[in-house]
């Protein structure tokens, strides 16, 4: 009923405190894979993934393994799901060697305002109704709390698409969403978190990501009470730890675990 894993793979700093000292980048992901059960790939939010690089993740993964992708920038952050038909299908293409193994594909939108190129709510609920339908596996991340609403709600329920919980400077805890929205958070049937922290404050403290550098433990026991309120109403929840929540994201998932009992 539970998924913990971090966002991305590759960290090479991670040699030594989670991977072998003699692990190789191409062995990274195979060697997570036997730690932890899930994924989220970040890095697809950058660079536009190809087939063989998606088969190869597939081949070095076991049954079960499950993947949350993040949709290309070009998409959500250019063009705003305007005029982008063209990169979706590529996109499509891309991930289809993935098959089962890809459980979630992430919108990640940034901080929108007057100034962006979407300006207001009410236009980005036009272009994602335009963009939702005939879509499956979707989460949509926003990061203008004045954003979330009814409307946006309603919207992502009708087509089924996760709203994304996030731990993120710019946004409520997930604990304090809960208490104000209740089951109206949960529009397609899973509870999808995600631990990002104070980008500017983390990277004041640390260059490297091989250990907690900020103490999260009180933060976080009050979003595992949330959790914990997901799990015993039969709610499937998938979470996932940058290395800006704390200093290093597999400590992160071994103390979320232990915080729940696993």
């Amino acid at each position: 009923m539970i998924r913990i894993g971090t966002s991305s793979f590759s960290e090479k700093s991670w040699i030594g405190p989670f991977y072998a000292l003699d692990t190789e980048p191409r062995d990274m992901l195979a060697a997570y894979a036997r730690r932890f059960d899930t994924v989220e790939i970040d890095a697809t939010y950058y660079r536009m993934p190809s087939p063989a690089m998606c088969a190869k993740w597939a081949a070095v993964t076991p049954d079960g393994f499950g993947f949350a992708l993040k949709t290309p920038k070009q998409i959500t952050a250019e063009k705003v799901l305007e005029g982008c038909e063209a990169d979706w299908a590529e996109f499509m293409r891309a991930v289809d060697p993935l098959g089962p193994k890809l459980r979630f594909i992430l919108l990640q939108f940034g901080y929108f305002n007057r100034q962006s190129a979407c300006p207001t709510s009410s236009e980005f609920l036009r272009r994602l109704a335009a963009f939702l339908p005939g879509k499956e596996r979707l989460v949509v991340e926003i990061r203008n709390p004045k954003w979330i609403s009814d409307d946006l709600l309603g919207l992502l329920r009708e087509h089924k698409v996760n709203f994304a919980l996030t731990e993120q400077e710019w946004m409520p805890k997930p604990a304090a969403l809960w208490r104000q929205w209740g089951a109206k958070l949960l529009t397609g049937g899973a509870a999808y978190v995600r631990f990002l922290g104070e980008r500017k404050r983390i990277d004041a403290l640390t260059e490297t990501w091989d250990k907690i550098v900020i103490d999260r433990g009180p933060e976080m026991k009050e979003t595992v009470r949330v959790l914990q309120d997901f799990l015993d109403q039969g709610i499937p929840v998938w979470a996932y730890f940058n290395n800006h929540y704390a200093g290093h994201a597999p400590a992160s998932v071994e103390i979320l675990k232990k915080e729940l009992g696993l």
